[in-house]
C-alpha cells in the first residue's frame, strides 16, 4: 500500500515489522497450504504498486512489510492526487485481474486458493480504511474536492466502523469455531493502531 511522499533519499530497503511477522506465523500455523497462496497473492499485489511507481517515475527507497501488507516509501517527490490514486489502485487491480485471468483455467486446489487469496486481498485493500489502498484513494478524492482535514475525519470514521466490524467477526469466529487466529491478529492490530495513532499523523 503506498504511503506519503515526503521521504529522505536512500537506497531501496526491505523491512519486516513485528506485526507482519506475527501475521505470517499465524497463517503458517493455522493454514500452512493457504499461506503460500496468500503470500504469492501479496507479492503480486506489491508488484502492481511497484510497476505503477515505475510508470509514473516515482523512485522508491523502502519497502516495509507489515500487518497491512507493504508500504512503499519514495524520495521527496510530491505526487499529484491522480498519481497517488493510480499508485494505490495498482495493487488491488493486479489481484483482481489475476483472479479473473486464472479462474477459467483453474484445475487444482492451489490454483483455487490463489484465486481466492487474490480476490480477497484485492477487495480487502479497496476498503476505505487507514493505510489501505481504498483509504488512500478516498483520501485523495476528498482532499481534491474539499480539504485534507475533512478527508482525515471521513477516513477515521470509515476505519473505525469497518475495523470494529472485522474485529467483532474475528472474535466470534475464534470463540465459536476455534479458528480465525490470523483474522483476529489482523483486526486487533488495525484497531489498536487507529486508536494509538496521533491525529496529526493520520495521513
Amino acid at each position: 500500500m503506498p504511503r506519503g511522499i515526503f521521504m529522505k533519499k536512500r537506497s531501496l530497503k526491505i523491512k519486516l515489522s513485528l506485526s507482519g511477522a506475527l501475521m505470517i506465523c499465524a497463517l503458517i500455523i493455522t493454514h500452512s497450504y493457504l499461506s503460500l497462496a496468500a503470500i504469492l497473492a501479496a507479492l503480486c499485489h506489491e508488484i502492481g504498486h511497484i510497476a505503477a511507481a515505475k510508470l509514473y517515475k516515482i523512485p522508491l527507497n523502502e519497502l516495509k512489510l507489515g500487518i497491512f501488507g507493504a508500504s512503499l516509501m519514495s524520495k521527496p517527490l510530491l505526487c499529484s492526487y491522480k498519481s497517488e490514486i493510480m499508485l494505490a489502485a495498482a495493487g488491488p487491480f493486479v489481484n483482481l485481474m489475476l483472479s479473473a485471468l486464472f479462474l477459467p483455467f483453474c484445475k487444482n486446489e492451489f490454483c483455487s486458493l490463489f484465486i481466492a487469496a487474490s480476490l480477497f486481498l484485492g477487495l480487502l485493500n479497496l476498503l476505505p480504511i487507514y493505510e489501505f489502498d481504498g483509504g488512500r484513494i478516498l483520501y485523495c478524492i476528498i482532499s481534491y474536492f474539499h480539504s485534507q482535514e475533512i478527508a482525515r475525519k471521513v477516513i477515521f470514521a470509515f476505519s473505525f466502523v469497518l475495523i470494529f466490524s472485522l474485529w467483532t467477526l474475528s472474535v466470534y469466529l475464534l470463540l465459536r469455531l476455534s479458528g480465525s487466529l490470523s483474522l483476529f491478529i489482523f483486526s486487533l492490530s488495525l484497531f489498536s493502531k487507529i486508536f494509538l495513532l496521533p491525529s496529526k499523523e493520520f495521513y
